[in-house]
């Protein structure tokens, strides 16, 4: 019998990541768009070009909030380097902070 394959570091990644924001908005009472059918508060972009973007859909606001981020990241953070994962959430509560969603 086959076991199912395991998600690649990136997807992986994207998961781990994705998880982290949606923690920090909810720390900082940020509410997310409730969900709607096929249009998720919180979602990866689907073609080559935006792929590593996370989108937001924030309440109350009609245009979701994109957070570009590094493949290399993604990777590292899908394979659970440690240091690469504290990077990546500092990196995401600062650029959070610059959009003006958390507070300094």
């Amino acid at each position: 019998m086959f076991t199912p394959a395991l998600p690649s570091p990136d997807e992986r990644g994207k998961r781990w990541l994705q998880t982290q924001v949606e923690q920090l908005l909810a720390a900082s009472a940020v509410p997310l768009a409730t969900y709607v059918e096929g249009d998720p508060a919180c979602y990866w972009g689907t073609e080559p070009a935006t792929e590593t973007t996370l989108y937001l859909r924030l309440a109350g606001d009609p245009e979701p909030k994109a957070l570009h981020v590094n493949r290399a990241l993604l990777y590292d953070c899908g394979t659970g380097r440690y240091a690469r994962q504290q990077q990546a959430t500092t990196f995401m509560r600062r650029t959070l902070i610059k959009m003006g969603l958390l507070s300094a």
